[in-house]
């Protein structure tokens, strides 16, 4: 009995820690200079809408950050470090370095340096159940 205890803790863990990871990236396909992702890509489990997604494809030297905006429109964010090139991570709304501590809000916008540049930004526009990233910008 108390071996099974030990494992349903282990599993009811598991669980919790998986669901602290993160957000597991998105990958998105490829039409010309279009990265291209599902609509659908921004609904969480319980319905809800996730405030990003991260997507990535195997063309992509870094991921980028894809923010959802209460007005519908979307915010696409190159998940590259402009102080060294370090990739950086979402936490919530901001983008921050690991390796120097340079912070960035869902525009790009530092907040905190060392970096002193913004983020390279895309252009998005959603339509037809897709959101398109246009890389070339």
């Amino acid at each position: 009995l108390q071996s099974s205890c030990w494992a349903c803790g282990a599993l009811a863990l598991s669980g919790v820690l998986n669901s602290c990871a993160g957000t597991q990236p998105v990958a998105g396909s490829l039409e010309g200079d279009e990265l291209i992702l599902p609509t659908n890509a921004f609904l969480a489990v319980d319905g809800s809408t996730k405030r990003y997604v991260v997507a990535t494809h195997a063309q992509l030297k870094h991921p980028i950050a894809v923010f959802a905006n209460p007005d519908g429109s979307y915010q696409a964010l190159l998940m590259r470090c402009t102080h060294k090139g370090v990739e950086l991570r979402v936490t919530g709304a901001r983008l921050e370095c690991n390796a120097h501590g340079s912070t960035f809000d869902h525009t790009g916008a530092v907040l905190e340096g060392p970096a002193s540049a913004p983020l390279r930004t895309f252009s998005v526009h959603a339509y037809g159940g897709h959101v398109r990233i246009a890389l070339n910008r």
